[in-house]
């Protein structure tokens, strides 16, 4: 048998091109006992050669009339998914719908960089110094510094001298120097700082820890849905889970929305766990973020703390996922892979048994849903800590304002009034307006036309700072207009206040305030999140002015007032959601007010001041909003009661995108076999975006699972008369925008 030639091995590799499709290489006989399914390689495809994962083997035999190619490189230094993560990226592919190999490719850091390396140098066992020249003296030193059993030691450790003899030391053979990836690497930290202690747990926060701590004792998946009032602790029960779990050396994963706007949390998260946590985000220099998930693999560090690509770490025996303000959208991955961090935590809690949290004073109904359900166990905090009061919150009707005072103003007399006497009084004051820019909208009153974005069908925002039109979806920029582009007409009309002129105008009507502005204009670089915070920690800004940047989860006991501005503007979206996402903002944004000693109060204004979201809001009353929005939901088959997927098909032209997307609705109409739901195809509410029409299908269904498959199915039908690029399928969309 010696001399017959071995069958050839196969591998299936996924790669991140826009197919779900892996791709077949065999494997070269001599690396095949250092092949496996996690294993990063370099392959050729087409003209390219591209980086991909290993993801089985064997691969099924190829077709005997199909030549397939050779792996080319084993590329043993490339960061490589764990079991648990290379299981949950196939998981993201087969639910999401979208190529295995782009779900590689979100879960792990940068592949194209180099890591930072140490330089180990060994003397060769039985080198004898003794054999040098006598003049030879800094060799002789540095080769007798060097331990006689081969033990490497680094080359900094050898000082200028050694280092210089080292390289001749190495051409008489006398040492050896290797490179070992500084993540590889696990030095001696020093003493650690001593670990800060929390403040003792209330009487409901204390109840809550019971069911988390036997939980977390029984090694067993256990989901929880922690609901609070904001202000109620929740952060506290989530450290001393976490405290629990590290002493039964399990790991630790806690999720935030934004990692950048919540610095002082993780301050405060690195002064009661020092030395144990790695912060992981997307925003990380590249070289960063690979040091920091080497060393989170090797067991370096045990607790995690990150923004939704962190859910990808690989976090060794994790016992704990926790996901602060679970309801936020920026848990969402808006470009393929189209994942729901939160949603993914469930998943990886549930493989590895271990205990989730799910935490949010405005849970998304989808949570509350499975909790009144019974699928997740509710946690329930109540009041704010120490029995402070919520926030006092007054509604203000615009529409009095203008009757009052003959015009329209972004600022009620109400508003600036109160504002001028926080700060008076020494107190902080937080002003929300969701929409960054000088001016909404750029309007002609004699034919009606808005300036809009050649690239999309959205109105352009004027920034008076940049003196330039921006959309903020494509990023075009064009000078303001001497004349309306359709009628002509000279007298152009600025529409709409956006946070940049608010900060504008308070400047006039709160003379003596120190006021900042935070929105994606004046934190475009990395830090200024975290500089502006700062500073409005340390009590140098006296209002902050801001987007919903300023209300994602900030705890600043010196602010005492919050004002709102066109509260009701985003219950008039075309998106199911929007009655949900106002209820938060508000809830969210008015509950920073009043943390501390002093009571806060809330000033929102509003042109339809009786919607009854806003009175939702002004009582933090969750419960009531979601009894009546749960009947909307049912009313419409909309979720949490059915399971929806958004399919948008694009093309630059705009027939094209419709005859494809009627194409896929048959599609689906026939694999679902009666029993989906489907809206469209019709144009998306942006029906324009980047040059590109967009034709949007909504398809619903009582089943996750059958729905999924149903679409998956119909998109293989469609194969090859629809380019993959031109379909976009998001599994349970956030935003139908």
């Amino acid at each position: 048998m010696s001399g017959e030639e071995e069958a050839p091995l196969y591998a299936s590799v996924a790669l991140a091109v826009p197919t779900r499709q892996l791709f077949t290489y065999r494997i070269d006989p001599a690396e095949r006992a250092r092949v496996h399914p996690g294993s990063r390689v370099r392959v050729s495809l087409g003209k390219r050669r591209m980086v991909g994962t290993v993801v089985e083997i064997p691969a099924p035999d190829p077709p005997p009339d199909l030549k397939v190619r050779d792996i080319e490189t084993l590329l043993e230094s490339a960061p490589a998914p764990a079991p648990s993560i290379l299981a949950l990226t196939r998981f993201v592919s087969e639910y999401y719908l979208c190529p295995w190999g782009e779900a590689i490719a979100a879960a792990l850091p940068p592949e194209r960089i180099s890591a930072p390396r140490d330089r180990l140098v060994s003397r060769v066992v039985g080198a004898d110094p003794g054999a040098l020249p006598e003049r030879a003296r800094a060799r002789r030193t540095t080769l007798l510094a060097l331990p006689a059993d081969g033990t490497p030691v680094p080359l900094g450790t050898l000082g200028a001298a050694g280092r210089r003899a080292v390289p001749a030391l190495l051409k008489l053979g006398l040492v050896r120097v290797v490179e070992r990836a500084s993540a590889d690497l696990d030095p001696d930290p020093g003493p650690k700082a001593p670990a800060e202690s929390g403040p003792d747990p209330t009487p409901a926060q204390s109840a809550a820890l019971v069911p988390l701590f036997e939980a977390l004792t029984g090694r067993e998946f256990a989901p929880h849905l922690l609901y609070g009032a904001t202000g109620s602790g929740k952060t506290e029960v989530y450290l001393r889970s976490a405290e629990a779990a590290l002493s039964l050396r399990r790991g630790v994963l806690y999720l935030v929305p934004e990692i950048g706007l919540t610095p002082l949390l993780v301050s405060r998260i690195e002064r009661r766990f020092p030395g144990e946590v790695a912060v992981l985000h997307s925003a990380l220099a590249p070289r960063d973020r690979h040091v920091a998930w080497e060393r989170v693999r090797g067991g370096r560090f045990r607790f995690v703390v990150g923004a939704r690509s962190a859910v990808f770490a690989p976090v060794s025996d994790l016992g704990l996922v926790i996901v602060d303000e679970e309801h936020d959208a920026s848990y969402k991955q808006q470009d393929s892979p189209r994942y729901h961090a939160r949603d993914l935590a469930v998943v990886l809690a549930r493989e590895a048994g271990a205990v989730l949290i799910l935490g949010s004073a405005t849970p998304s109904l989808e949570s509350f849903h499975h909790a009144r359900s019974g699928r997740y166990a509710l946690l329930t905090l109540g009041g704010r800590v120490e029995g402070r009061p919520l926030p006092v919150v007054r509604i203000v009707d615009m529409r009095d304002e203008y009757r009052r005072t003959g015009a329209v103003r972004p600022l009620s007399g109400v508003l600036v009034e109160a504002l001028r006497e926080c700060v008076a009084r020494g107190e902080q004051a937080l002003v929300l307006r969701n929409r960054r820019g000088w001016a909404v909208a750029i309007h002609c009153p004699s034919c009606g036309t808005r300036v809009t974005c050649t690239g999309c069908s959205v109105a352009m925002t004027w920034h008076d700072g940049a003196r330039r039109l921006r959309c903020h979806y494509c990023g075009n920029e064009r000078k303001l207009p001497d004349l309306c582009p359709t009628c002509g007409a000279i007298d152009l009309r600025q529409v709409g206040e956006g946070s940049e002129r608010i900060e504008h105008e308070l400047r006039g009507l709160v003379s003596g305030a120190r006021i900042a502005r935070m929105d994606r204009d004046t934190v475009r670089r990395r830090g200024e999140h975290e500089a502006i915070l700062r500073r409005f920690d340390r009590g140098e800004i006296d209002i902050l002015v801001g987007t919903q940047m300023i209300a994602k989860g900030h705890d600043f006991p010196r602010v005492t007032m919050v004002g709102v501005l066109s509260a009701d503007q985003t219950l008039g979206l075309p998106d199911f959601r929007a009655a949900e996402r106002t209820f938060q903002l508000l809830t969210q944004v008015s509950g920073r007010a009043g943390r501390g000693a002093v009571p806060g109060s809330v000033i929102v204004q509003a042109f339809d001041p009786t919607h009854p979201v806003l009175a939702e809001a002004a009582l933090q009353d969750y419960d009531a909003f979601y009894e009546r929005e749960i009947l909307y939901r049912r009313a419409l088959r909309y979720p949490p009661l059915t399971a929806l997927v958004q399919i948008l098909v694009i093309h630059r032209d705009a027939g094209k995108a419709f005859r494809w997307a009627e194409t896929l609705a048959e599609a689906l109409r026939k694999e679902g076999e009666g029993r989906l739901l489907l809206a469209g195809p019709g144009p998306a509410p942006i029906e324009k975006l980047k040059g590109l029409h967009r034709q949007q299908i909504l398809v619903r269904s009582a089943g996750r699972r059958k729905l999924v498959t149903a679409v998956d199915r119909a998109l293989a039908a469609v194969q090859g008369q629809i380019p993959h690029r031109a379909i976009h399928v998001d599994v349970d969309p956030v935003s139908l925008l």
